[in-house]
């Protein structure tokens, strides 16, 4: 009766604080379904909005919206894969004045910590490192998590200072640069 009893609790243990042991889903980005996009004004023929976009991006993501402190980003981007529709525009960007792929293939972001942007947790900041040709600067980034499947579809924006990063030099190009990232995740 005694092995009986014990069972029971170790079962009821289980199914009732298993849950509660659980600190994130551990993601990985669909690379299919993922894009950073950016945006920037460039000044030499009038005032034009450049966009483009980067994909390739892997990664890995542990995600808990009820506790956002326990939850961590690390991802990188493919530098190689800067696309403006331009091929002449993305071999420029590719060289040495700009991301060096060559030398620095990788972009990298990875979270410090992330927090609840205000009550209800609808949306989120991610506190980080983004490294863009070995200089590592710290950013934030807001972002939504929308439920999708077996993962989520992490939504979020935030600026930099393309000079932080010694992409390309000052002039004709605003220095001021708008990102928008767009991570489907699959559960690893």
């Amino acid at each position: 009766m005694k092995k009986a009893w014990y069972g029971f609790v170790l079962l009821y243990a289980l199914i009732v604080l298993l849950p509660y042991t659980v600190t994130g889903q551990h993601l990985v980005p669909s690379e299919k379904d993922s894009k950073v996009e950016f945006r920037v004004n460039y000044h030499k023929n009038g005032n034009e909005s450049v966009k483009g976009r980067f994909s390739n991006i892997k990664g890995d993501i542990t995600f808990d919206p009820k506790q956002p402190g326990k939850s961590s980003f690390d991802i990188s981007i493919n530098a190689a894969s800067i696309n403006t529709g331009i091929p002449e525009r993305d071999k420029a960007l590719k060289n040495e004045q700009f991301f060096n792929h060559s030398l620095y293939p990788v972009i990298h972001l990875k979270s410090t910590s992330v927090a609840a942007d205000g009550p209800g947790g609808i949306i989120y900041v991610l506190h980080g490192d983004l490294t863009i040709k070995g200089i590592t600067k710290p950013v934030n980034v807001q972002f939504t998590a929308t439920p999708m499947g077996t993962g989520y579809l992490f939504r979020g924006s935030f600026h930099l200072d393309r000079m932080d990063y010694k992409l390309g030099e000052k002039g004709d190009i605003d220095n001021d640069v708008s990102l928008f990232i767009e991570v489907k995740t699959i559960k690893k």
